[in-house]
C-alpha cells in the first residue's frame, strides 16, 4: 500500500510539473470580499504539491500504530 501511495505522488508531481509549463505566470490563490484577489507564481503549486501527501501519511502512520 505504502509502494502504491509513493507512486500516486510521484506521477501526480510529474503531470503537475509537465502541465505547469501551460499555465499563466500568475494563478489566482482567493479573492476576497471586495472583488480583489491575490495571485502567486506558477510555480507555488509545485512547492506545495507534496504538502497534502506528506500530511496524509503523518496521519496514517499516527494511527496506525
Amino acid at each position: 500500500m505504502k509502494k502504491k501511495c509513493i507512486i500516486i505522488t510521484f506521477v501526480t508531481f510529474v503531470v503537475l510539473a509537465a502541465l505547469t509549463f501551460l499555465l499563466p505566470q500568475e494563478i489566482p490563490l482567493h479573492f476576497g470580499v471586495s472583488g480583489s484577489g491575490s495571485v502567486v507564481n506558477k510555480y507555488f503549486i509545485l512547492l506545495f504539491t507534496p504538502v497534502p501527501a506528506i500530511l496524509y501519511w503523518a496521519i496514517v502512520k499516527k494511527y496506525k500504530n
